[in-house]
């Protein structure tokens, strides 16, 4: 009776342990559904060079109508770019006067700053005055073969990409199977380039769709092998907080290339990249840096470039939740680097030839070299939720025994090293990491 009469009391009191314990369940559960990591990396086997030039590509937006990168030129000289990607060409800095008369005064003005950072351009040629497509083909032609000549002849800018047209399925209403379409602006615009620059080195390609749709990419394929048309580029945009669905579009890429060998070698851009393409909250805080080290983890081997989008801040808050896609904030808010700015920082400390690095999990992924005389073994872990914490073992295979320093570098944190003396092949590090975090391991001797 005692017990009946205390009943209801008992179970207000156990009632949130229970609630705690089911709750831990779910989260085991959850986590169970994911693998764990357990990395091991091959020292004996180098294979190729890394290629830096994955991540050190920037894609300006068309924020405003002026030279967005001069006041932050040593900024941007600093992350070691290799192209700087814009577009609005024609429309923002007035290019085209009429009547066969071009004015490049303003739009040498962003390329010269571009050259400045040690970077190449990248000319997404868009737009026309109202954003439809041409209304004079002709007119198009002279436009585009004055702009390959102006800048690969005249200004002798060796290595400059031209990309037709930028997000062509968002702006000026083109279509991949029926007209307006795509495929005829891309020739007209592509033997507008070739007549235009000559025999000097460039590439061309497109076409800088919204994000990856297979079927733009078929046709662009289908319709250049056709005519033999230049393609030396192919060319989307992708935002997205998780890493597989830009490994799904590698897929679908390579499945899509089996049907045509001629084009096995083209060049993979991504040419805008990011967590989202609308703001948010990730573009001012480490997350967004942490998914740009993910992003590369994954990418490296398979995609040639990406460009992050952007260096700078438009002049106006987008919400009230972030300031902007930026690397830096705009000038009115003092050009201040943002996370997403030094993980670009923290990605150029690698180099050297690439070794393999197996074992990755669900969360944490890596990446490694033999960079002169130290292993270098990039490991992020990532999880969009920021919830997911995790231990586990890296080992480093095929090490002669001996005295070692081991040197942790940590993004956005402080660096440790330690002596180690191994007897056997065989170094291995318990590594914890923190949700959104990634570290670069050192190994020398």
């Amino acid at each position: 009776m005692k017990l009946k009469k205390f009943l209801p009391f008992i179970l207000l009191l156990i009632l949130p342990l229970l609630i705690l314990a089911t709750k831990q369940i779910i989260d085991l559960r959850k986590d169970a559904a994911g693998l764990p990591a357990n990395i091991f990396i091959d020292t004996q086997n180098p294979g190729s060079n890394l290629s830096t030039s994955l991540w050190q590509n920037l894609s300006q937006g068309g924020e405003e109508p002026v030279d967005m990168i001069k006041p932050v030129i040593g900024q941007i000289r600093a992350l070691s770019p290799k192209l700087i990607r814009i577009d609005h060409v024609f429309d923002f800095y007035k290019v085209d006067q009429g009547n066969n008369n071009y004015d490049f005064s303003r739009l040498d003005g962003v390329v010269d700053s571009i050259l400045a950072t040690g970077a190449k351009p990248m000319l997404s040629l868009s737009y026309t005055p109202d954003s439809k497509p041409p209304a004079d083909w002709n007119q198009w032609y002279s436009l585009i073969k004055a702009t390959a000549k102006h800048y690969s002849v005249e200004k002798k800018i060796s290595g400059i990409y031209y990309e037709v047209w930028n997000e062509p399925d968002l702006f000026g209403g083109w279509h991949y199977a029926k007209d307006p379409n795509y495929t005829t602006l891309y020739h007209n615009t592509a033997r507008a380039v070739v007549d235009g620059a000559g025999n000097a080195p460039y590439k061309i390609g497109g076409p800088a769709i919204t994000a990856y749709y297979a079927n733009w990419i078929k046709s662009l394929f289908a319709s250049t092998a056709r005519s033999g048309i230049r393609l030396d580029f192919i060319s989307w945009h992708k935002y997205s907080k998780n890493p597989a669905d830009y490994l799904a579009d590698f897929y679908s890429l390579n499945k899509i290339l089996s049907n045509y060998p001629q084009h096995f070698d083209v060049e993979r851009i991504i040419s805008e990249i990011g967590p989202n393409p609308k703001p948010d909250s990730w573009y001012d805080q480490s997350q967004s840096g942490v998914h740009l080290i993910s992003i590369v983890t994954q990418l490296t081997g398979k995609i040639h470039r990406i460009f992050t989008f952007e260096p700078v801040d438009g002049p106006n808050p987008r919400s009230n939740k972030s300031s902007g896609w930026g690397l830096i904030t705009h000038s009115s808010k003092g050009n201040t680097p943002k996370p997403r700015y030094y993980a670009i920082q923290f990605l150029n400390q690698l180099g050297g030839q690439l070794i393999p690095s197996n074992g990755d999990g669900t969360w944490v992924t890596s990446l490694s070299t033999k960079n002169g005389n130290k292993y270098q073994s990039l490991i992020v872990n990532y999880d969009q939720y920021q919830n997911h914490s995790e231990t586990f073992p890296v080992s480093f295979k095929g090490l002669k025994p001996g005295a070692y320093t081991v040197t942790i570098k940590r993004y956005l944190g402080k660096t440790s090293s330690k002596k180690i003396t191994i007897d056997t092949p065989t170094l291995t590090e318990n590594i914890y990491m923190t949700p959104n975090s990634a570290i670069i391991i050192e190994i020398t001797n």
